[in-house]
């Protein structure tokens, strides 16, 4: 039997040396000093005994509605693995999930999930930057990557943390674009297929990317309802004159906005737009902020688009407000303070978080040569399942 009630590993930084029945819980307290304290039904509905956990699935196999409302800890004691064991009140008329006697907790899983310890299985720390960034530090080697090295996490670690990075030394195969990205996670289909191409088209052009024109910075598919959380682009070719790729943190200048402007803030953090999409076979809509921020300020997403806005419908003022706003932001995001620029050369496949970083393009001299990137999405959350994966794996091959 398990000791725990899922797959993970669970290192032991600490030991129970007591455990005192509290009002609808226990308290503990730990080899370090560190007192946490634990609900009776989270104990119980995730007590690692077969009746309740399946053994294969590890999944609960009871339901809350099974358990007595007025279950009890009889008794809690240090166990002898270092963690808990809990005694619990019995009901004849609760069915065998509520007759359970006792339960024993492994203690790495304890402190894991105590909230006073909320760290030990947190993704890596976001970093927020600007226009000095030194995006050397954010290149990792494409063979290593590509056989599982410690350069794939440390890539993936590196698009979460800093919301960019850069694969260098690949292929320039134009399937390279679902390789990398596809073992995240399921590469998402857009409107634009599974993976798009980002190259100057004279005839059915539908989106400005599709031209040689400037882009300034922006978030892609701002009219979804689940904007893409990944954005990946991949060089094949990249001889024609400018056209180098513009990166900017969002999360950054929120902050800068929020501390500085706080009134250009509130207007793009609680103003709604209406994202429209304008093509002839798809009419996608999202109203949102320009900026989702938590209750601290911090961004959530932006929904940073210069030009899929439909008409703002608010009032006069409020439009005012928003149109001055928009424009600080704006200008903010293409300013070199919180600019930095690369060049990508063939090869070379750029991972951003695109609903955290801005991204957009110098303009193009096509007399020099061509560009030609590929493109796909990826959601957000697949980044961070592989992230606990790999951190899963690490723990695992840990000594005890």
């Amino acid at each position: 039997m398990s000791a725990v009630p899922d797959f993970d590993t669970y290192l032991v930084s600490a030991r129970v040396t007591a455990a005192e029945v509290i009002a609808h819980g226990v308290r503990l307290t730990w080899t370090d000093g560190v007192t946490t304290e634990h609900h009776r039904f989270v104990l119980r509905e995730n007590s690692p005994d077969p009746a309740t956990t399946h053994p294969l699935s590890r999944e609960q196999q009871i339901q809350l509605t099974e358990l007595p409302p007025d279950l009890e800890i009889l008794a809690a004691a240090p166990a002898a693995n270092g963690g808990l064991t809990v005694s619990w009140s019995t009901h004849s008329d609760s069915g065998v999930a509520g007759a359970l006697a006792e339960s024993t907790f492994d203690p790495g899983w304890l402190r894991t999930w105590a909230s006073e310890d909320p760290a030990q299985r947190a993704l890596p720390a976001r970093v927020e930057w600007r226009g000095d960034l030194d995006l050397a530090a954010l290149r990792f080697d494409g063979p290593d990557a590509l056989a599982g090295g410690s350069e794939w996490g440390a890539w993936l670690a590196a698009i979460h943390s800093h919301g960019v990075g850069i694969v260098e030394g690949l292929p320039a195969e134009p399937d390279q674009i679902d390789v990398l990205p596809g073992r995240i996670g399921p590469v998402r289909a857009t409107n634009f297929g599974p993976a798009f191409d980002v190259r100057t088209k004279t005839a059915d052009v539908t989106s400005n990317a599709y031209t040689d024109l400037e882009l300034p910075v922006h978030t892609d598919l701002d009219t979804r309802e689940y904007m893409p959380g990944l954005q990946f682009l991949f060089c094949m070719m990249n001889d024609a004159g400018g056209g180098e790729s513009r990166l900017s943190d969002a999360a950054a200048i929120t902050r800068h906005l929020r501390d500085n402007e706080p009134e250009i803030f509130d207007a793009l953090t609680t103003i709604p737009v209406t994202f429209i999409n304008k093509a002839t076979d798809t009419d996608y809509r999202h109203v949102a902020p320009f900026l989702v921020v938590d209750d601290d300020g911090e961004l959530i997403e932006a929904r940073w688009s210069p030009w899929l806005r439909g008409p703002l419908r608010a009032s006069i003022a409020d439009a005012e407000r928003w149109y001055v706003a928009a424009r600080c932001a704006l200008e903010l995001g293409d300013h070199p303070d919180f600019v930095v620029e690369v060049k990508l050369r063939a090869g070379e496949l750029l991972g951003f978080d695109n609903r955290r970083v801005l991204h957009g393009r110098g303009g193009l001299d096509r007399s020099q040569g061509e560009r030609w990137l590929r493109g796909c999405y990826v959601e957000r959350e697949e980044l961070h399942s592989r992230l606990r994966i790999i951190a899963r794996n690490e723990r695992a091959s840990a000594p005890s």
